[in-house]
């Protein structure tokens, strides 16, 4: 099956290409992709969906407050919030290496490949995935935890300004790693890297090109977030009814008021939707990566030079 739109991966890009090609590429190559998502990512993400409704449930109006008020709640919204955290990262770590398996094929034929070779072989990488995911998740929460721990420590010793600046600036690490471990994923996928030569390829990549990788991301999350408010209308909507019958029965000051099953469905539902438009931004990392790449090894220009020599041979 041919594709009408060849989206060539292996050269530089710009801004605006990158979030252009990414749109391309998912026009065009929806339906098989997804037919590798599906097969791929169903049950992280059906886990997901239950540990969204969980967390949902315990962070919402009267919930959370009590959740504040004793310790057996505390417990229970402590370990939704982990469920949630688990689910994501699993969920994650499926989903752009799928994409990025995927994507790697694509390249490789020209074409839209076989699914079925595909789904095979990120079966076999499933414990790599999960593991580079879980490696990304530790590596961020120890950026993050040291100077927390530090401000946290300050705070209690009386230090309060010291404290919570320190807490501020936490925020700006967090945003440099991040950033440079963005292409992990397309690294171990396309050099068949182990975890640890993956996150050192991610960050020797992303250097001196860390602010375009940084705003290129930030752009792209912006759109899909824009995208993604569509789903939460209903929610919006919802909650704005329920918030007038509130208000006409006299019960604004109970908060579980303005949170029952149906509220909690349709914001289940709608971050459910959110997660699903990730695969964007999964698209957008390995254009972002095969960017990079070309303008730290110019591979897919030594490719083309190569596939000229042998075809004039």
């Amino acid at each position: 099956m041919s594709i009408k739109k060849y989206v060539e991966f292996r050269k530089k890009r710009e801004l605006g290409d990158v979030i252009s090609d990414t749109f391309k590429f998912l026009r065009t190559n929806a339906k098989p992709l997804f037919k590798v998502l599906v097969r791929t990512c169903i049950i992280p993400f059906i886990l997901l969906i239950v540990a969204i409704g969980f967390y949902t449930n315990e962070s919402s109006g009267a919930n959370l407050i009590a959740a504040l008020s004793t310790e057996s709640d505390i417990i229970g919204f402590v370990l939704a919030g982990c469920g949630l955290a688990i689910a994501g990262i699993i969920y994650n770590s499926m989903l752009y290496g799928s994409t990025s398996e995927y994507i790697k094929a694509y390249v490789a034929s020209g074409e839209a490949p076989e699914t079925d070779a595909i789904v095979e072989t990120i079966k076999k990488k499933t414990g790599n995935f999960l593991a580079l995911g879980f490696v990304n998740l530790l590596i961020v929460l120890g950026v993050a935890l040291i100077p927390a721990g530090i401000g946290g420590f300050l705070i209690a010793s009386g230090s309060n300004a010291m404290g919570v600046i320190l807490l501020l600036l936490l925020f700006f690490p967090l945003l440099y790693i991040y950033t440079k471990l963005m292409v992990i994923f397309p690294a171990m996928v396309n050099k068949e890297l182990t975890v640890v030569a993956s996150l050192k390829e991610s960050w020797r990549l992303v250097k001196d090109e860390w602010w375009m990788t940084f705003i290129t991301v930030i752009i792209m999350a912006f759109l899909i977030g824009i995208i993604g408010f569509v789903f939460q209308i209903p929610v919006l909507i919802y909650t704005i009814i329920k918030t007038f019958a509130a208000v006409d029965a006299g019960s604004m000051s109970d908060p579980a008021a303005l949170y029952d099953t149906v509220s909690i469905t349709l914001q289940t539902l709608a971050s459910a939707m959110n997660y699903i438009l990730y695969v964007i931004l999964a698209i957008a990392i390995n254009l972002i990566y095969f960017n990079l790449n070309e303008r730290k090894d110019q591979s897919g220009s030594l490719d083309q030079i190569d596939s000229i020599g042998h075809t004039n041979a």
